[in-house]
């Protein structure tokens, strides 16, 4: 089973939409996805920019797509609690993963992915029932592809493809891949945005998605892809492929925008 999430192009926050640049990155992301194969499903948040970004891709394909509301952006809010170490910010507002590093290191429960959303800061909203819809979002999806999550985090897979890595000898860090030997494997694309990208990532791998909010960057229109990894008979496990990946823009002479980054990126 292989997941591709898509972040949007540049976007025109204020209007939902996306700018002229975020144009441009759109018709080169649309050349490079119409020559992908074996799609199974088109997922689209339901926010403008995400629905522009998609638009080209499922024309170019003629393929359509499913729109969900808990793919929009983990855009909620909290407030700080009353005894936070900087007076000025006591009670105040803010998007949940909108944090000063000191502010966010000072917590350990941050780093929990059991407990992040049980915080003094996560309590002052409703992050964590957020949380869950997305997490059964993406979790009701793979169900109905046959991966089933159990209470452990791992996927049971409900007909498994035979994989020759059950019954050979495997040699230290050398699986030998199935991909090429099963072409029709499942492809799922999911057009959202960086937020409940990093969200979904998190669950599938099992950690704090405060650390991917706060320590990763994807750009927009960037290309994220998870393969599940079966080693065993029935059991599957999800693992980062390639994260926000931007050959298309690069190779297209198109500078990759920054939006959501403070710091300069890279110049290619």
């Amino acid at each position: 089973m292989r997941l591709i999430f898509i972040r949007h192009g540049d976007p025109d926050y204020e209007h939902d939409s996306l700018t002229e640049k975020g144009k441009r990155e759109v018709a080169l992301l649309t050349e490079r996805v119409k020559k992908w194969k074996n799609i199974s499903q088109i997922y689209v948040s339901s926010m403008g920019r995400a629905q522009e970004t998609a638009a080209p891709s499922l024309k170019a394909l003629r393929a359509k797509a499913i729109t969900c509301q808990w793919l929009q952006e983990f855009y909620y809010h909290t407030t700080y609690p009353l005894d936070v170490k900087d007076e000025s910010m006591a009670g105040k507002s803010t998007m949940c993963w909108d944090l000063m590093p000191e502010y966010f290191l000072s917590d350990k429960a941050f780093f929990d992915k059991d407990r992040w959303m049980k915080s003094d800061f996560m309590k002052g909203g409703d992050i964590a029932s957020k949380y869950k819809m997305v997490c059964e979002g993406i979790d009701g999806i793979l169900a109905r592809q046959g991966y089933c999550r159990s209470e452990s985090g791992l996927y049971l897979v409900k007909d498994p493809v035979p994989n020759h890595n059950w019954s050979e000898p495997i040699e230290k860090y050398h699986l030998k891949s199935v991909k090429d030997d099963y072409p029709e494997e499942k492809t799922l694309v999911f057009f959202c945005h960086l937020g409940v990208i990093f969200t979904m990532i998190a669950h599938l791998v099992g950690m704090s998605p405060m650390q991917l909010w706060q320590g990763f960057f994807i750009a927009p229109t960037s290309i994220t892809v998870m393969n599940s990894e079966e080693r065993l008979p029935g059991q599957a496990f999800f693992r980062v492929e390639r994260l926000g990946d931007v050959n298309h823009l690069i190779n297209g002479g198109e500078p990759v925008s920054s939006s959501g980054y403070f710091a300069d990126l890279l110049a290619e």
